[in-house]
């Protein structure tokens, strides 16, 4: 039977939030200006402290600035962000624990609500060749400033995952799964190995709860 790992990414591969450390990139070198980015930081800081629960709003407003901008520019920039931002903050623990797995013939896959020119990135790096993510929308190798389809939050990431899973039969008794965040409750309790990572108090508390594994990453 085929075993798939499931891995999210924000605070379990990355520390932060991948798309707050865009957002701060973009800004520092002049890609966007200062009230978009102060908008987009204001809501940030509401959803830490639990006041937002759903980013669909923002994130369309997040990414209207790649609106006309041509394929190869965006993935020059997305590139840029990567070298010397992202890469730098990628846990050693989880690129060990991903080799690990793939040296144990397991097929590995990255799920994030953060769009797909970062996750594409960060799955390249770690040799992973399947990602869920959130999708911009393309037409004519430009940008539309668009998101296609459903974020990959919450229910529409569980919702994602299950139709892979579907498609290539896998089981919940072959499935492996590290995430920090209590909106992955959900996906972690129908995989028969789930691992809590940096995880947030509530997940946490769960954890316990089911003793599930929980791991504390640090760069």
């Amino acid at each position: 039977m085929k075993e798939l790992v499931i891995f999210d990414v924000d605070n379990t591969i990355v520390k932060g939030q991948s798309q707050e450390l865009f957002l701060n990139f973009l800004y520092k070198n002049g890609y966007i200006p200062i009230f978009y980015y102060l908008r987009i930081m204001v809501w940030f800081i509401f959803y830490k402290l639990g006041l937002v629960k759903n980013p669909l709003s923002i994130m369309k407003y997040a990414f209207v600035f790649v609106k006309n901008k041509e394929v190869t520019e965006i993935d020059i920039i997305a590139e840029k962000f990567f070298e010397n931002v992202l890469k730098k903050r990628i846990y050693p623990e989880s690129i060990d624990i991903i080799k690990e797995h793939q040296k144990n013939g397991r097929e590995v896959i990255l799920v994030s609500n953060a769009a797909d020119i970062l996750v594409e990135k960060i799955a390249k790096y770690l040799n992973v060749s399947e990602f869920l993510s959130t999708k911009l929308e393309i037409i004519g190798r430009r940008y539309t400033g668009n998101i296609t389809g459903d974020i990959m939050y919450g229910g529409n990431k569980l919702k994602a995952l299950n139709k892979y899973l579907e498609s290539d039969n896998f089981y919940p008794d072959s499935l492996w799964s590290y995430a920090d965040h209590s909106s992955d409750i959900p996906l972690l309790s129908q995989t028969a190995h789930p691992h809590a990572v940096n995880p947030t108090k509530k997940l946490k508390e769960n954890a316990i709860t089911k003793n599930w594994p929980i791991l504390n990453f640090r760069l």
